[in-house]
């Protein structure tokens, strides 16, 4: 955040676990977590990235997979006009009807569909660019929604994956240990997959994809998301025992401090994976 910027509002702490909640994960206090994360300069960068090296422009067929309420989505739509197509598609029901009112009253005209990352009720070589951003993460076999991505993209297509990893989150809290302890809860607990980027380019390469390019950035949180993500964090830890009761209460209010002061720091590592389908191979005669 620059002097200039306006503060973002105060929330409750916030904790990945819930989004696994279909229903939770609805709510408005993570409906404003995640606009207020679409908003980091960092993590923009890469979804920029990702477009640029899917050929995502006018005429094209796009499909989001894991869309939530549309904030790609529809942004999406906008740029493959004139003449092309994008559909999202998200576990949550309450997440696809707020991205349809979304685009309604934007007026765009884009498919949006619950339904399974890992099956995709779509026709195989369906579109020209499938991309998925923080969904392998949280499923129970990650590979098949992979394999999914893959199926439903034309030959010669391209496929976008953007995902974080655990390990790299770091905050400015000064106990070491603590951190440690705090950090570690999180990255195996978390999610399903909290370390499944470092096997990406290999999965994907496995599955025959071709021009497979990574890139990365470290994501730094503005001072509310991080005070909110941080102190949630924390929270958890302490709930699950990983760290007792008086070090939970000194890690909120060591956040809480830096965060009045503004000198909170957090950030985590995120990548981007992209890669082209290949042409399908004759069978022997």
């Amino acid at each position: 955040m620059t002097a200039q910027d306006p503060p973002e509002p105060a929330a409750p702490a916030i904790s990945l676990h819930d989004f696994t909640d279909i229903d939770h994960s609805a709510e408005s206090t993570y409906v404003a977590a995640l606009e207020a994360f679409d908003r980091l300069p960092l993590l923009r960068e890469l979804k920029a990235l990702a477009v640029e090296r899917t050929h995502t422009g006018p005429g094209r067929r796009v499909l989001d997979v894991g869309c939530g309420f549309g904030l790609e989505t529809l942004r999406l739509a906008r740029l493959v006009q004139p003449g092309g197509a994008v559909t999202g598609i998200d576990l949550s029901a309450d997440f696809v009807a707020e991205a349809r009112r979304r685009a309604a009253a934007a007026g765009l005209d884009v498919d949006l569909v619950p339904g399974d990352a890992q099956r995709l009720p779509f026709a195989d070589d369906a579109v020209d660019v499938a991309r998925a951003e923080r969904v392998l993460i949280y499923l129970d076999d990650p590979g098949r929604a992979l394999a999914e991505l893959v199926r439903v993209t034309r030959p010669g297509g391209r496929i976008a994956i953007i995902e974080p990893d655990f390990d790299t989150n770091t905050v400015n809290v000064d106990d070491a240990r603590l951190v440690r302890a705090v950090l570690a809860h999180e990255a195996d607990t978390a999610v399903v997959n909290p370390r499944l980027v470092r096997d990406l380019r290999g999965d994907l390469g496995a599955l025959g994809l071709t021009d497979v390019e990574v890139d990365s950035r470290m994501v730094i949180f503005s001072q509310d998301l991080a005070a909110q993500y941080f102190a949630g964090i924390g929270e958890a830890a302490a709930s699950a025992g990983a760290i007792d009761a008086e070090d939970g209460r000194r890690w909120t209010s060591t956040i809480a401090a830096l965060h009045r002061d503004g000198r909170l720091f957090g950030a985590v590592g995120y990548y981007l994976f992209t890669a082209t389908v290949p042409p399908a191979t004759s069978p022997a005669s």
